[in-house]
């Protein structure tokens, strides 16, 4: 036989083996389970929606030619977008898979290191075409992967979209132009997005930068500017603040977080109390890296009622005595969930920050307290809960959950705290010991501890590497055995393990643990574990 005529005969015998393992596979179970069962298998294999779990996803198409067909005719499996160094061919076929179903999209892009190279290839990713990348093969280092997703048809579907920026560094521009820039130069940026409903935006300068604060939105993106976003309603925001944000309103979720190294967000009179006006249906609001104006410069101001508020977390709000002023929760029972984070004044003293909730607390409520490393000679505000949370010795507060955590994990520093827990304790059905007060806990605060009510039901305790199990397991059978004299009922140990923990880290306090429950005589002392 001629070397054409097998040449001829190759793609015969390919498509005659493929027609065979197609005839073997439509004859086995497999291929006669129902559409709906092998969605459901996939969205367990692939769940929850990652940038991995697409690939699982992509995988499990590669099973049989009936699953293929299965798979890609349910959009909803592909609405999860993920814009970062993926092949564009691979953006395109999730967006043609997703048909017309709403899309929860994740870009992740840098910007920065740019010129003017009008000799190389025009780069459809940027407003201006005379800008593009250095390379000459490549212009635009995300042109492989985000030209998909730039049409009308595809921004219109974007629901919940999450934008990571990162700046990269350019010697002839700061970091503001920069981001001025990227605003103005990534053609995303330009595209309206009727449907979004939550965005998350975080933007980071990855070089030592002359930025002292936050990214300001002057450059008004996704056209809020002429037309601002009816259904937006969740938004949070790390390293940027300003331009149209102060504008928006009906969000019933508001996270906002400065950057570390650079001086906090002034959240001034002139937009930020307007703002808290425009959203006074928010639910949750999260302020971090924050500051506020003075009581003396907001004169005759009535703060906004935020009456729907269920989760406020104030962490790292610098010393500010005019945040009251700005908000005013009417009845604290609507909150279920309260971070509270203690600061250092000028005086060497700490502090809450000058803000008084004016009611009780409920059945339900969770309070978070979180205490830095304190100097030996330096305590902490006297009624410092009571006076902030508005709790009392005379009132009834019932939360569900109480937890206390110290920052220096491990360290014995600063137990001196001067003021009494009660208030916090008596009625409390889940207490949490964070791994920084496990192993002094019950002798810090004994009297109060032992006047918890019968109510109690769970104490849960952090391990970590280097914990005192013996005295751990001291503590808590002397908490046991008070209660067991006065009638109560045992109760149930949880464990927590410290998040982001090594794995010789997670095995060290697992045999932290064993040594505890050894001590301890678990039976004796615990309904169960």
């Amino acid at each position: 036989m001629k070397y054409d005529d097998l040449r001829t005969l190759l793609p015969f015998l390919k498509n005659a083996t493929r027609s065979v393992v197609v005839a073997q596979n439509e004859s086995s179970p497999i291929s006669k389970l129902p559409p709906r069962i092998i969605i459901t298998i996939s969205e367990l294999v692939a769940e929850p929606r990652t940038r991995e779990s697409m690939f699982e996803l992509v995988k499990m198409t590669h099973v049989c030619q009936y699953w293929r067909s299965a798979l890609i005719s349910f959009p909803h499996l592909w609405s999860s977008i993920f814009v970062k160094n993926d092949r564009k061919e691979f953006v395109a076929a999730c967006l043609e898979r997703s048909q017309r179903v709403p899309l929860t999209v994740s870009l992740h892009l840098k910007y920065g290191t740019y010129r003017n190279y009008r000799e190389s290839p025009k780069c459809t990713c940027f407003q201006w075409s005379s800008w593009t990348r250095i390379s000459e093969e490549n212009p635009c280092s995300y042109h492989t992967t985000i030209l998909p997703l730039l049409h009308k048809d595809h921004t219109e579907r974007i629901r919940k979209l999450d934008v990571r920026l990162i700046l990269v560094e350019n010697p002839d521009e700061s970091a503001h132009g920069m981001f001025m820039g990227a605003l103005t130069d990534l053609k995303f940026f330009v595209f309206p997005l009727p449907l979004l409903e939550s965005l998350s935006f975080d933007v980071n300068p990855a070089f030592e930068s002359d930025v002292d604060t936050y990214m300001d939105f002057r450059g008004y993106p996704f056209r809020w500017k002429t037309s601002p976003p009816a259904s937006l309603r969740h938004l949070t925001l790390h390293g940027c603040y300003g331009g149209p944000i102060p504008s928006l309103q009906n969000l019933t979720s508001f996270e906002l977080a400065g950057v570390e190294e650079f001086d906090p967000i002034e959240l001034d009179k002139d937009t930020f109390l307007p703002f808290l006006s425009r959203n006074t249906s928010l639910v949750s609001l999260t302020l971090t890296h924050c500051s506020f104006p003075v009581g003396s410069q907001l004169p005759r101001v009535t703060p906004v009622e935020l009456s729907r508020l269920k989760t406020l977390r104030l962490a790292d709000i610098r010393e500010s005595p005019g945040f009251p002023c700005l908000i005013e929760i009417p009845a604290l029972k609507t909150i279920s969930s309260l971070h509270i984070s203690i600061q250092k004044r000028k005086d060497g003293r700490y502090t809450l920050t000058d803000f008084r909730a004016r009611a009780q607390s409920h059945d339900g409520f969770q309070l978070s307290i979180d205490v830095p490393e304190l100097e030996d000679d330096k305590l902490v505000d006297d009624k410092l809960i009571s006076d902030w949370v508005g709790i009392t010795r005379n009132a009834d507060p019932r939360p569900a959950l109480v937890r206390f955590e110290r920052q220096d994990l491990g360290s014995e520093r600063g137990s001196k705290i001067n003021f009494s827990p009660l208030p916090l304790f008596v009625n409390a059905k889940v207490l949490e010991i964070s791994a920084s007060f496990a192993n002094r806990w019950y002798l810090n605060f004994q009297e109060d501890l032992e006047k918890i009510g019968p109510q109690l039901t769970t104490l849960r305790l952090e391990v970590v590497e280097g914990m005192n199990a013996g005295m751990m397991a001291q503590s808590v059978k002397r908490f046991v055995e008070a209660r067991l004299k006065k009638g109560m009922p045992l109760i149930r140990l949880e464990k927590m393990m410290f998040e982001g923990m090594s794995e010789e880290g997670e095995a060290n306090a697992e045999r932290l643990w064993e040594e505890f429950r050894a001590s301890l005589h678990i039976d004796q002392y615990l309904a169960t574990l």
